[in-house]
This record gives C-alpha cells, structure tokens and sequence, in this order.
C-alpha cells in the first residue's frame, strides 16, 4: 500500500466561479434602480442582489487566497477573482466614503 499524493485542488476555479458572481449581483443591483417598477419590487430586488453581493465578496477573496497560498491549486485564478471583486468593492467604498467628505 503505498501512499498517494495530494490531488490538485480547485479553490482557485471555485473562487473565480464566485466572483463572477458577485460581479453579476452587483450590476444586477446597480441594474434595478433603473427599472420603472413599484417600490416593493425594488426594496425586494435592491436586498436581495445586495445580500448575495455582501456573501459573495468575502467567499470570493477566502477562496482566492486559499488558491494562492495552497501549491497545488491555481495561484493566477485567485488573483483573478480577487482583483474582480476588488474593483467593484472598493468604488463602492469610495462613494461611500466621499459621502461622509460632503
């Protein structure tokens, strides 16, 4: 009985597949303040998009750390998915910091 290496893990896909997420729900939630609907529709549609987003985001950046860190994983789409999720978050951040500076 001999021992078997580690297989490869997927951490890196996982965390792409993830932030491609978040990405959709963010634009699905900036999306759904352009639409003529009722104001229910809206508040369901804006908290919904935006919970997922919030769940999204930091799932995504364990997952792509978990890919960068592990050797037999998949360092470029931790990266990835990281600096996808970055981007949007942190133009968020900054309109919501700049709210403050008014």
């Amino acid at each position: 009985m001999s021992i078997q290496p580690a297989g490869k893990t997927y951490f890196g896909l996982a965390a792409i597949l993830t932030g491609i997420l978040a990405v959709l729900f963010i634009l699905a939630n900036i999306g759904s303040s352009y639409l003529r609907i009722s104001p229910l529709l809206f508040n369901q549609l804006n908290t919904i998009t935006a919970l997922l987003y919030c769940i999204l985001t930091p799932l995504t950046v364990a997952l792509g750390f978990m890919g960068i860190i592990l050797k037999r994983d998949s360092m470029i789409l931790g990266v990835l998915a990281i600096g996808m999720v970055a981007v949007p978050f942190l133009l968020l951040f900054t309109q919501f910091a700049a709210g403050f500076i008014e």
